[in-house]
């Protein structure tokens, strides 16, 4: 955990894919939530509000986040889940690409095929980083749709911590040289996490990035040592096409009803909840 302005929270950021607790070797489930329980017993004798997010259960169960809330509530907590947003996932099975790729939507496939007859791209995957592949990659964000990058720095850090350990997987498409689609990929354990994609709006009728993602996906089951791709977080429909399983991130808000002023905080979430229930 990490204190901020003074409330104790998830050791976790903008471009974090989930949070959970660490536990030394492979305790029980019931050890584990009972430990949780001593740690949220402690906390509240100290704070009066605690916040955890990104949380997700392990493939749909009923895993971390619940028990993080059990054991939150046991030690005398207002605990609270609520559904903030989506998480998109595909398990590989054993296939290999083909066979993937075939199972995808037909609009999809029709897509990449026409736009890769006429779609001038040469397509590269890198697993180290120099300053000149960064570059083109900034370039490519800075063309693209999207808003400045928050904490650019912190995604360089990201690139070269993965770089350094051998599991940076840096996209590009290029046309004449140039880079107009970058995606920014790392492999932990046997998970492949999408963490930044983008493409040039110049470029936006020949489709690079996602001819760039067909080439990415088709590396990637096909020449990685890999079970799962992990697109992060985020609602996107375009995932719905590329993914095949879906499950929500939770945000857990424990609140200390010894202290009076949690429960206007405490009810209002409550209500929150009501909208978008977690199971």
């Amino acid at each position: 955990m990490v204190e901020k302005d003074g409330q104790p929270g998830a050791l976790a950021n903008y471009y974090s894919f989930a949070y959970a607790p660490i536990f030394e070797g492979t305790p029980a489930p019931a050890r584990q939530q009972a430990l949780i329980r001593t740690i949220a017993a402690s906390l509240r004798q100290r704070y009066e509000r605690v916040s955890f997010y990104p949380l997700i259960d392990d493939d749909g169960t009923r895993g971390t986040a619940h028990m993080m809330r059990d054991a939150f509530a046991a030690a005398g907590w207002i605990a609270l889940l609520t559904d903030q947003n989506s998480n998109y996932f595909l398990d590989i099975k054993g296939r290999d690409f083909a066979t993937y790729w075939a199972q995808r939507p037909s609009r999809l496939r029709s897509g990449v095929r026409r736009k890769g007859k006429s779609g001038p791209y040469d397509f590269a995957i890198h697993d180290k980083l120099t300053e000149d592949r960064w570059q083109d990659y900034l370039a490519v964000y800075a063309a693209s749709w999207k808003n400045a990058e928050p904490f650019p720095d912190m995604v360089r850090a990201i690139a070269e911590d993965a770089a350094a350990r051998g599991v940076l997987r840096l996209g590009f498409a290029r046309d004449g040289g140039q880079a107009v689609a970058a995606q920014l990929w790392t492999i932990e354990g046997r998970t492949a996490c999408v963490h930044k994609m983008a493409h040039s709006t110049a470029h936006d009728r020949h489709s690079p990035g996602t001819l760039l993602s067909h080439h990415m996906f088709a590396h990637m089951i096909d020449h990685e040592p890999i079970d799962r791709i992990d697109y992060g977080t985020g609602n996107n429909a375009y995932k719905r096409d590329w993914m095949e399983g879906a499950r929500p991130m939770l945000r857990l808000d424990c609140f200390n009803p010894r202290k009076a002023r949690m429960w206007l905080p405490a009810l209002r979430t409550r209500i929150s909840q009501l909208v978008r229930r977690p199971g």
